[in-house]
């Protein structure tokens, strides 16, 4: 869910910083310290929402892990049982 959020957010940071880099290179309307703190936030953000994705896909291969483990403890002859962690 928070890499849901954090992309959304990011996209719209992204839009706002790139109309703002395009104005000022054509006349300018931010200074340039304006649009440089405005691409670290936008690469937090990124961050936030990268570190939320990957969080995602790790329980998803703990998941598989686990189910694999079973699976193959299975061809061994293993129940849960005698199953030694």
């Amino acid at each position: 869910m928070i890499a849901i959020i954090a992309q959304a957010v990011a996209y719209v940071i992204a839009i706002v910083v790139i109309i703002q880099i395009v104005r000022l290179i054509f006349g300018g309307s931010w200074e340039i310290e304006n649009v440089i703190l405005a691409l670290v936030v936008l690469n937090i953000t990124l961050t936030f929402g990268l570190v939320g994705y990957v969080m995602g896909i790790s329980s998803k291969m703990f998941s598989v892990n686990t189910r694999l483990e079973k699976h193959i403890g299975w061809h061994k002859g293993l129940d849960e049982a005698n199953r030694q962690e």
